[in-house]
């Protein structure tokens, strides 16, 4: 298949590009940092709507029109730009994008939601643990807003253009190799990663989410958490819950170390299963 990638220079987009090209895919990167060294790159503002609809129709150096858009351009996570500036460059590259593509009659897009839809800080603690799809939105974020209006264009485009599906992966915390060096401060201090549930995803991982997403079977709007299967913290996670959110209600047994998100709808609808743990990468680097 021929695939974009929007946003190919980001941590995310980097590992989206690998597992890509990995599978045999036709790759082009999206990104308005310029060229990422392992895919054919195109500079482009996805903010623009004439950008994109250029890119995706295609230019001298792609030749047509993609068969799928892995769309992950924009500010990665809150606290990186005004509250006003995430949220108008999250929201209008995530409409001109499907806009774009519901136009071109591009069949499968998929994109980088968020899991801090469900809450994040968490202030007010969650119904139940762990979270899944099936639990209610509380955005307290702009950035988390603009997550969430993401999902609800999703799925009134896939309505809209028949055949189109969309995959919005509601990714947590994403870490690469190095962002694993920080975890010795981290796990010192559980209640910095309260505000997360503790929770993780490698960046392998989360690469191949947007692979396995581009290739699976599905019609419509899919959300789905993607998530590493234990939590970032040596302490055992029943421990956390008791420290942190005294009384709330668990909804099957918290048994380990054991992720508060759960990827079992992503497990079930992509095929989805996490290799890695920051236990393999830490003793790797040990």
């Amino acid at each position: 298949m021929y695939v974009i990638v929007t946003g190919s220079a980001g941590k995310l987009g980097r590992a989206a590009v690998a597992a890509l090209r990995k599978a045999g895919h036709r790759v082009v990167g999206l990104d308005v940092q310029g060229p990422v060294a392992a895919a054919q790159s195109l500079r482009a503002d996805c903010t623009d709507f004439g950008q994109v609809m250029g890119a995706f129709s295609g230019i001298d150096i792609t030749g047509g029109v993609p068969d799928a858009v892995v769309h992950l351009a924009g500010i990665p996570m809150p606290g990186l730009a005004t509250d006003q500036r995430s949220f108008e460059v999250n929201t209008i590259s995530t409409y001109n994008v499907f806009s774009a593509c519901a136009r071109l009659g591009i069949s499968r897009i998929v994109w980088a939601s968020s899991e801090t839809i469900f809450g994040l800080p968490f202030d007010e603690p969650p119904a139940s643990v762990p979270l899944d799809e099936s639990h209610s939105d509380r955005p307290n974020w702009s950035y988390a807003l603009s997550k969430q209006l993401g999902e609800t264009m999703a799925g009134n485009f896939c309505r809209w253009a028949p055949g189109l599906s969309i995959a919005s992966l509601r990714f947590s915390n994403v870490y690469s190799l190095e962002d694993y060096e920080q975890l010795p401060a981290i796990q010192a201090k559980p209640a910095w990663r309260k505000m997360n549930l503790w929770a993780y995803v490698d960046a392998e991982d989360a690469g191949e989410a947007c692979r396995l997403a581009v290739e699976a079977a599905f019609e419509g709007h899919q959300r789905l958490v993607i998530a590493a299967d234990d939590s970032l913290m040596a302490v055992e996670t029943s421990r956390l819950l008791d420290d942190h959110f005294p009384g709330i209600e668990a909804t099957r047994a918290i048994k380990g170390h054991a992720s508060l998100l759960s990827s079992d709808r992503a497990k079930a609808v992509l095929g989805y299963r996490p290799r890695f743990s920051w236990r393999d990468r830490v003793s790797a680097k040990a």
